[in-house]
């Protein structure tokens, strides 16, 4: 069989009504040298079958049926199974823009690059806002800026799901993670050490779909507390002594501020008190060479000013100027 250019890995878990929608998404892609795989993760709701029923129609579309192995096993399981020279992965409850997979394509062959990434646009409803049809600014990201730009540039995103990865990057690649949030921040860190660049499109080509379940919308709990600060922690660890070091200590400053916001955005923030106090004690510790970073940004200073001072005014600066990037 002939190798198609691109494997789109979808890892289904009781996806319900928004699977269809999400797999329709995947067939009008401009881009047709594709196959389809459905790993179907251990569902119960009847999103096993729908993906048979769904490969019945479409012979691009393959689907594997296992036992649940979490987010990251099942991806893993897609990468063993896939045939194309570019990996694509997809949640099923998301949708794609038409002509995203031509436009990341497109831009590894162009550039030579084993890693492009588009825009990534949460939305709230059944249908996605209407964004430009055409790419806009094109950006050529050579090593170590990519590792920079999915730190800091929010249009690069933490998530695997907006990019298109060469499948020779999987090669010997550990494909599992001690963490179940902020897990596609710590794989896409240890990914993208192993490129010489990456390529970005100004493209909304992926649409996040934001619902009750989402992982966005759980309020704060322990493991996803320490898991962020594990992986914070981890990427700081590993870029001691680098190039990259002072644009990850500010990475890594910022990211306390923000799970500090976040646990005095919580209904039951008084369960994270002894957390408020360690985070505080952290911010202030550090806040001299903080300010002094060029890679945090002059908003995030006054937030850090205002947070290692005492009174209600930064639980207030919090909810108007912090949001989550998880």
């Amino acid at each position: 069989m002939e190798r198609p250019l691109i494997t789109v890995i979808v890892l289904v878990y009781n996806a319900g009504d928004y699977l269809g929608p999400c797999l329709e998404s995947i067939s009008r892609q401009t881009m047709t040298d594709f196959e389809l795989l459905l790993v179907d993760n251990g569902s119960t709701d009847g999103s096993g079958e729908a993906c048979d029923a769904f490969a019945l129609a479409e012979p691009r579309c393959r689907v594997i049926h296992q036992e649940n192995l979490g987010i990251i096993g099942g991806r893993g399981a897609g990468v063993r199974a896939a045939r194309g020279e570019y990996l694509a992965f997809v949640d099923s409850d998301d949708l794609l823009h038409r002509r995203m997979l031509e436009v990341l394509a497109e831009s590894c062959r162009s550039t030579g690059l084993p890693v492009a990434c588009c825009r990534f646009l949460p939305f709230l409803g059944e249908q996605p806002p209407e964004v430009p049809d055409e790419p806009g600014q094109r950006l050529r990201f050579e090593a170590p800026r990519q590792l920079d730009a999915l730190l800091h540039d929010k249009r690069v995103e933490y998530s695997l799901c907006n990019k298109l990865y060469h499948r020779g990057l999987f090669e010997g690649f550990d494909f599992s993670s001690p963490v179940i949030y902020n897990e596609d921040l710590y794989l896409n860190w240890h990914i993208l050490q192993r490129v010489k660049g990456m390529a970005f499109v100004d493209l909304v080509g992926y649409f996040y779909r934001q619902h009750a379940a989402s992982t966005t919308h759980r309020p704060l709990n322990r493991r996803a507390l320490e898991d962020q600060l594990f992986v914070a922690s981890t990427i700081l660890t590993e870029a001691e002594g680098g190039v990259l070091e002072p644009s990850v200590r500010a990475f890594y400053y910022e990211k306390l501020l923000y799970l500090d916001s976040m646990i005095l955005r919580q209904e039951n923030a008084r369960d994270f008190c002894a957390d408020h106090r360690r985070l505080r004690g952290q911010l202030r510790g550090g806040l001299v060479q903080a300010l002094a970073l060029p890679r945090l940004p002059a908003k995030m200073k006054a937030v850090a000013l205002v947070a290692c001072l005492p009174g209600p005014f930064y639980r207030w600066l919090c909810r108007l100027l912090l949001t989550d990037r998880r």
